[in-house]
């Protein structure tokens, strides 16, 4: 798909026509996700008018938005690009796994909006590359073949630095949560740093995200429905690999950190029991109650991790299904310890068309986790009441008191039945959200 910049509507090339309620961003990305969706040919698109009577806002930032939504209605995963070897050469092969239709989309304009719309394309692109990897098959996207597919990105990436700890270092660490959750696996866990240092001194922004490469839920084994889709229980650690594929991209000014735990929950004669007892790299001691509440084990390292790099956190997860219980598969829930970046996320999510809803913390959740009579903590309370915010409350104690906040998105991450916007799979929620966060500071 390309996108080019013309002054006039021509008579000869079709128009795509958006509908949608003026001003409610979540409407407009919607009615453009089903414009991407089924494009089948070269068009024009009107921006100014888009402009005055939809977006409500300027030129620049509407050929911004529609680029963007665009390309997430119109992604395929390329199956016919999905060879025998694919797993060796995931990065050479990713812009056709990555699918998009053969035309021209014209955005027409009166306005300079070349700079916005080349901005938004690569934000997509992005994001599609993130969905490409939630739809591989788990024996595709190893925790292998995720950390040689960074290493290659960094290699084109010269503003990109990345460290790869596996699993003697990560023993040497102290890095309990990830070694146990990944014990019974053949594949050894990693966790990557990624580093980008910004075109400006300032405060840095960790970004931290949940790579369970599958998830069969331990010695707790999820049924065959609940088992069906753990293949994207690793989305948010290729959400945050993509988010700083995209600052390196397009010079985002502030310095980052991604971090990303890689392990795979397996079921296997070593693998983590009910009632064993973890120290993490933080020190603190957890009994695992539940072999399925294993994300927050690795989060809890990987967050840990961050907060010795960062001046802020940020965490994307498909967590818990007591989040998906609450808002459904159209929203993700979000937590902040901080009031001024909980307003600021609220705000990038609106301006990004993204639904999301804050969901509470406090002490009347986190004292549930402080029953064990062997640990500091459990994982997981006797009772699945309230689970997303206990679990978002377990997470916090690892943040070291900086602010805070976490994406709890199992829901909305993937796509379970077809629609008319986008394919089935991984959606790349809270991607753009994301990307305003940054944006604003």
């Amino acid at each position: 798909m390309r996108f080019v910049h013309k002054k006039k509507m021509e008579d000869a090339i079709p128009v795509l026509c958006c509908g949608g309620e003026g001003g409610d961003r979540e409407v407009l990305r919607e009615a453009i996700n089903r414009l991407g969706y089924s494009l089948a040919g070269n068009c024009q698109f009107d921006v100014d008018d888009f402009a005055v009577n939809r977006f409500g806002d300027s030129a620049e930032k509407a050929a911004g938005f529609f680029t963007e939504a665009l390309l997430q209605g119109a992604y395929r995963f390329g199956k016919k690009a999905l060879e025998a070897d694919a797993a060796e050469r995931l990065f050479e092969l990713r812009d056709g796994l990555a699918a998009e239709p053969d035309v021209t989309v014209y955005l027409v304009s009166g306005r300079e909006i070349e700079a916005e719309m080349k901005k938004a394309e690569r934000l997509g692109r992005c994001r599609n590359y993130a969905r490409m990897l939630g739809d591989l098959p788990a024996n595709y996207l190893t925790a292998d073949d995720f950390c040689r597919y960074a290493e290659e990105l960094v290699r084109e990436k010269p503003a990109l630095s990345l460290e790869i700890y596996r699993e003697q270092e990560l023993g040497r660490m102290g890095c309990g949560g990830i070694l146990a959750v990944n014990q019974a696996s053949r594949i050894p866990a990693a966790l990557l740093r990624l580093r980008y240092e910004g075109t400006q001194k300032g405060p840095v922004t960790a970004l931290v995200g949940k790579g369970i490469m599958f998830d069969s839920g331990g010695m707790h084994l999820k049924s065959m429905e609940s088992m069906e889709g753990m293949k994207y229980d690793m989305c948010g650690a290729a959400d945050v690999l993509c988010l700083l594929e995209y600052a390196a991209d397009t010079g985002y000014a502030l310095p980052l950190e991604g971090v990303i735990p890689l392990a795979e929950n397996a079921l296997g004669e070593k693998c983590v029991r009910m009632g064993d007892v973890i120290t993490m790299l933080s020190g603190r001691m957890v009994e695992v109650y539940n072999t399925d509440a294993e994300g927050r084990l690795v989060l809890a390292d990987a967050l840990t991790f961050a907060a010795g790099k960062a001046d802020r956190l940020v965490d994307m997860a498909t967590l818990s299904y007591s989040c998906r219980e609450a808002l459904g598969d159209e929203t993700a829930g979000f937590f902040c310890n901080e009031e001024e970046l909980a307003s600021g996320t609220a705000r990038a999510a609106a301006e990004a068309g993204e639904p999301v809803w804050r969901l509470p913390l406090g002490e009347r959740y986190k004292r549930r986790l402080l029953w064990s009579k062997t640990a500091d903590m459990a994982n997981y309370m006797p009772d699945k009441k309230a689970g997303a915010s206990v679990a978002a409350c377990f997470l916090e104690e690892f943040t070291e008191g900086l602010p805070w906040v976490h994406f709890d998105m199992v829901g909305p991450a993937v796509l379970r039945k077809e629609n008319d916007r986008m394919e089935c799979g991984a959606t790349g929620t809270v991607f753009s959200t994301v990307v305003k966060l940054l944006e604003h500071g």
